[in-house]
């Protein structure tokens, strides 16, 4: 697991106090040979080739989430928890 990867899954999120922050749950699966990871809503986003991959797309996604409009963020809430 690359250290940035640590860094994100030991870090406080935003609007969290927690001293240290709680534990993370792995958000990577492999299904059918393909790997997935899990939004917090608990939606699959994938395929990726490998673990590394799925790890980068993680990635993405959170700076992606970070980065969107409210209205955009809406948007894709109501697709993930539908």
């Amino acid at each position: 697991m690359s250290n940035r990867w640590t860094l994100i899954m030991s870090s406080n999120r935003v609007g969290e106090t927690h001293r240290p922050a709680p534990m993370r749950t792995d958000r990577f699966f492999n299904a059918q040979g393909q790997w997935f990871f899990s939004t917090r809503e608990g939606s699959p986003i994938g395929p990726f080739e490998d673990k590394d991959e799925a790890q980068k797309g993680l990635g993405d996604f959170i700076e992606f989430m970070s980065l969107a409009e409210p209205k955009t963020l809406s948007r894709l809430y109501a697709v993930l928890t539908h």
